[in-house]
């Protein structure tokens, strides 16, 4: 009996190029931008405190969260919700 074993070789794909594969196809969905911003370490620290305990995987997973948590409540107050917090305590 005389087996190919380059033929059957050459069908597998190594776990880290799937990882890859997988990584490359995430990205093409949906496309990001890198935002860079500096906060103050109170609030940085308020970011942490409150996503840890809430099961964020890391700081940009919490702060992903809290923004859409916030542009979603400011579009179900409807066209009053157009002010910024700053700006209606005037």
């Amino acid at each position: 009996m005389n087996i190919n074993v380059g033929a059957k070789m050459s069908n597998y794909v190594s776990s880290r190029e799937r990882a890859f594969d997988i990584y490359k196809e995430a990205r093409q969905k949906e496309p990001k931008t890198r935002l860079v911003t500096v906060l103050p370490t109170a609030e940085v620290e308020a970011i942490d405190e409150w996503g840890v305990p809430n099961g964020m995987e890391s700081r940009t997973a919490t702060i992903r969260y809290l923004i859409k948590f916030a542009l979603e409540q400011k579009k179900a107050a409807g066209p009053n919700a157009n002010q910024t917090p700053a700006a209606s305590k005037q």
